[in-house]
């Protein structure tokens, strides 16, 4: 059988894993801004655009999965108070 002590572990770790993962997007969000930004200088003077049109896709959905992330954190958050 499961103790509270167990759960309550279980849901900082799933905490942790959560705030990593947020961190993670960030990060990925800036380094692919940083790298939009140096295509749109360096192709200034190409005839065609040299940002694959996936790229604006993704930099999209970066605000949803940070909302999402941080919705899960929440949830998990005041679970485990209410243990």
């Amino acid at each position: 059988m499961t103790s509270v002590g167990e759960v309550r572990l279980a849901l900082e770790q799933s905490c942790d894993v959560l705030r990593a993962a947020y961190r993670s997007v960030r990060e990925a969000q800036d380094a692919l801004d940083e790298a939009v930004d140096l295509l749109v200088e360096a192709g200034a003077n190409h005839p065609e655009p040299l940002v694959p049109a996936g790229f604006a896709r993704a930099r999209e959905r970066f605000a949803d999965e940070l909302e999402l992330i941080v919705g899960c954190l929440d949830l998990v958050q005041r679970l485990a108070v209410e243990l």
